[in-house]
Order: structure tokens, then sequence, then C-alpha cells
């Protein structure tokens, strides 16, 4: 019987972890892998053996840095979706148009015979960055671009043209990397999160479209239906067209839910569930849909989730709904592109429309020009809080500044009030120095966040810097632009 002392080096300082001893019995080699006991702990016959293992940093929850600050509409306002439904909001009754066309456009990069844009438009990137810093903060070696970009392998644009499915959830990058790239870390909004590489994310088992593979096979060129880049080639399975035909054909089942462990038939894991995600209906049981989703081996197999997770087929706008799947969302910490599995600002609208069959693409630009969309080109910030009040449509308008949306959820006291994933608030001291006060999640908020913040940048204000909005369950129409005969503040 052998006995094991644990001992773990933290900070320079040797800790003993008392009382724990191993009892490890010899294993014939013909039986290993078989199932055995752990080892029972004792504190006897303890030995000179070392086994590294993980511990808890020693440090106090009173000497962690205070690098956020309290902001009043966090603080006044509630964080849940309840609070903002009024006499104002009926459920949907009728379909809008929108909602017809969701499988179409869900669907559409199994459509594709070769890769929807040219090669000169997805070679971007190579004219995009010269240099920049690393994960260690350090400017990142000359040649390290021109690898990445030899190992993009564009000459091979569209030769693959295949149709495939993505197997398990992953960042889509600008080159076959993980590594990051930042602008300059010692400027905010240039440095972490914000890795210039991440172009968005992909959930398991969505549609997507081959272009190439990179040089060493180890990274291919995707399209799915509102985003391109590169992912990992063992997260996509090649599919055959009798194998698509059989997925299309199947009724849909829409998750409504972030975080649900999902099993084969086999209880064996399979993934976890991710609202924003569609799957084919196998059968229905009291409690739970039966799906199809693909291996990474291509092979179709089936899994189960359960009704309190998902719905079949897309839901009218309801206000149940509504609060179940906000509630989720206003869990979500920031994900600058999808980056660790959570969302950003449009990834955030984009789910959240998506169990009701509403689809948009992903980039904040993009959504701010679906449906009926109102300039305010012109308008001062009373007038666009008036314009709001009097023509958004609480839980169907977007309202776009460059680079951020915000969905619009109503009025609440008088207050204009919108629901975002936001990294911070930009702040500028007396010497102009520019900085953040971090909120780096999902919240509720008005149009004047942050306002009461030290050295708050009024310049950058939320509303001061909106710029449109977008009602879009609407058909689109011509871009209205409102008259204004007062200046802008």
């Amino acid at each position: 019987m052998q006995n094991i002392i644990y001992r773990v080096s933290v900070l320079g300082v040797l800790i003993f972890l008392h009382g724990c001893a191993q009892t490890h019995p010899k294993t014939p080699s013909t039986v290993i892998g078989s199932i055995s006991l752990a080892p029972i702990c004792n504190d006897i016959n303890r030995s000179n053996d070392t086994y590294e293992i993980a511990l808890p940093q020693e440090i106090g929850s009173d000497e962690f840095p205070a690098i956020t600050k309290k902001v009043n509409d966090l603080e006044y306002f509630p964080q849940v979706l309840s609070a903002y439904f009024d006499s104002n909001f009926t459920n949907q009754e009728t379909l809008f148009e929108i909602q017809k066309h969701f499988e179409e456009r869900y669907y559409a990069p199994w459509t594709y015979a070769a890769a929807p844009i040219c090669v000169k438009e997805a070679k971007w990137p190579i004219n995009a960055f010269i240099g920049g810093y690393g994960n260690n903060l350090k400017p990142v070696d000359p040649s390290w671009i021109p690898e990445l970009i030899r190992q993009s392998n564009y000459e091979a644009f569209s030769t693959v043209n295949t149709r495939a499915v993505t197997t398990k959830w992953m960042d889509i990058r600008v080159f076959p990397t993980q590594k990051p790239l930042y602008k300059n870390p010692a400027m905010p909004g240039e440095g972490y999160p914000f890795d210039l590489l991440q172009n968005s994310s992909v959930a398991f088992n969505e549609p997507v479209f081959i272009s190439h593979y990179s040089k060493d096979g180890s990274w291919v060129y995707i399209f799915t239906n509102n985003a391109s880049g590169w992912v990992q080639s063992d997260g996509v399975a090649v599919l055959k067209p009798d194998q698509i035909t059989l997925i299309q054909e199947k009724k849909k089942v829409f998750v409504a839910q972030d975080g649900v462990p999902l099993y084969d038939e086999a209880h064996k894991f399979v993934t976890y569930s991710r609202i924003g995600m569609v799957l084919p209906l196998i059968e229905e049981t009291p409690n739970n849909f039966k799906v199809l989703f693909v291996r990474s081996s291509g092979v179709l197999d089936e899994m189960y989730i359960s009704k309190e997770s998902s719905h079949l087929g897309y839901h009218l706008l309801n206000k149940e709904d509504l609060i179940k799947i906000g509630s989720d969302m206003l869990r979500n910490t920031y994900g600058w592109g999808g980056m660790f599995e959570e969302r950003d600002c449009s990834s955030m609208i984009r789910d959240f429309f998506t169990p009701f069959g509403i689809w948009l693409p992903r980039n904040s630009a993009s959504q701010a020009k679906k449906g009926e969309v109102f300039s305010f080109n012109g308008l001062d910030n009373t007038q666009k809080l008036s314009l709001i009040k009097e023509k958004g449509v609480p839980f169907e308008t977007i309202l776009y500044k460059k680079g951020h949306v915000l969905l619009y959820i109503g009025t609440y006291e008088g207050n204009v009030m919108v629901m975002h994933n936001i990294w911070g608030i930009r702040t500028i001291d007396a010497m102009g120095k520019k900085g953040r006060v971090i909120i780096g999640k999902t919240a509720i908020t008005t149009l004047q966040l942050g306002q009461e913040v030290e050295n708050f940048d009024p310049n950058n204000m939320l509303l001061s810097k909106l710029v449109s909005m977008n009602i879009i369950t609407r058909t689109p129409v011509s871009y209205v632009r409102v008259k204004s005969k007062r200046k802008t503040l």
C-alpha cells in the first residue's frame, strides 16, 4: 500500500494538505481501464511523492481591485423584463412578413453552389493588419501575420464548395488562429476584450458552407447564414444530399433556454442548449422533443430536449416568452463577437428573436437596416426621445448608434428604456485621458446611462450618439426622415 502526501506551491509557499494520503493497489495490466474505487484519504504513512493540484488563489474578497463603479440606472431600474410590460403591449396575433422567411434565411448556406462573395472580399484581412499586440500584451512577432496569411490559403478559395454542419459551438476567426490580436492594450476599447481577430461565433448543429481549408488543414473557411470566417475543421461535418433533405423537411424545435445539458438516447452528454439553436424534430413525447443532430463523423443521431427549454415551431411575440427568454439574456456577461460562448450587443438581439422565427443579420449596422427605418438626422436629444415614444414599438424596435444596437422595451416612469449587452461607459478626465466604467453584461437602462458617473463623457452619451431606429417587424419602406427645426444638442 502506497501513501501519498499532496503538496502545493502557492506564491512560493509550500502548503501541506493535512490528512490526505492515498491507497494505490497494484493493478494488473489486463484490467487497466476497468472501474476501480477512488483512494481512501487518511493521515498516516505519508510518502514524499508530490502531486500538483489546483487551489483557489489566496486573496480575500476585500483585496479585489474596484474596477467597477456604482451606476444609477442599474441600481434604480428593475433588471427584469416583467416590470416593463404595460397596457401598451399586446400579444402578437398574426404573422409578420419577416416570420414567413425564417427557414429560407436560416438554411441559406445550403443553397450555395459557390462562395457567395468574391475572393477579393474574403481577403480583406490581408491588408487590414500589419501588427498589434498579442495575448502577452507585447507586440506580435513580425512574421506571425505573414504566416497566418500563408495559412489562409486564399488561392484555394471556393474550391471545396461543400455543404456541412457544425458539431460544436465555435468562434469564427478572421485568420486561422485562436490567438488574439489587440490594437493597443494601453488604451480603453483597444485592448481586452476587443480581439481584432474575433469575427463572430457559430452555434452547435448550424448549417454552413465550406469554401476551402487552411494550408495545414486544421482550419476551414465557412459561411453561416450571417457571417463568414475561419473555424476549427474538427468542428465541421460534411453532409450528404439526402441528410440535408431530411433535416430541412423535419419540423423545427426552437431552443428558448441557455445552458441546459442535452443527452443522446444512451444518456451521454452531447451539448448545452443555447437560445438561437434550431433543431429538427424526430418525435414528440409528453415532456420532451427527440431531435436530430450530427456527430463529428457526419452520422445523424438523436438527442432530447425538454419542452420547458424549447418549443415546436416559432412562437408569435408574447409576454410569457419574452420574459422567459429575456431573463436568460439578462444573465449574460459581455462576449465580444461571441467570445467565451457569451453574447455582444448584436448577437443578444439576434438570438432573442430567433425563437420567434425572426431572422436578423449578425452585425449591428446590418440589423439597423431591417424593417421600417427612421433617421434621427438633425434631431436633438429631446426630439429623439419624442420620436421613439411616438413611433417605437416595444420589443420590436432596434435603436442604433455606430457599433452598438439596443432593444427598445418601452417606457418606465416616463423614461425610454432599452435592453442591451454593453461593455462599458466612456469617461474622459480633465487631462483628456479616456477610460471606461465597466458594465460587461446585458442590462436594462435609460439612454442617459452613466451621466452621474465621475468624468462621464457627455459627447458619448447613448442618446446623443443614436443615429436611427428601426421596427424590424414592419415591411421595409422608404427610409423615413424626420424634419427638425432645432439644432442637435
